[in-house]
């Protein structure tokens, strides 16, 4: 992705193609956990939304479902990623 505009990223392949991360924290039990953006991509397909509340759909607190607690009480936070991340 060049330098297009508008700028977006409301899928799991345009975050890919920007380079960008993605990470998850639980506000119930306070885990903190990066996600794999390009694994969940060939999960779910490029053309999954990933905004917030689209991820709450298919993501979840495995801690808390486990304790019987609230487990979609996520935060999701935007990363940019270095040259040498995305390279991993």
């Amino acid at each position: 992705m060049g330098k297009e505009y508008p700028f977006s990223e409301g899928t799991l392949g345009g975050k890919l193609a920007a380079g960008t991360g993605l990470s998850v924290y639980c506000l119930t039990c306070r885990r903190r956990a990066m996600l794999d953006v390009a694994a969940l991509a060939r999960r779910l397909g490029p053309d999954q939304p990933c905004l917030h509340w689209d991820l709450l759909k298919i993501i979840y607190c495995h801690e808390c479902r486990a304790a019987g607690r609230n487990d979609r009480n996520l935060q999701f936070t935007n990363h940019a990623m270095t040259p040498e991340q995305r390279k991993r």
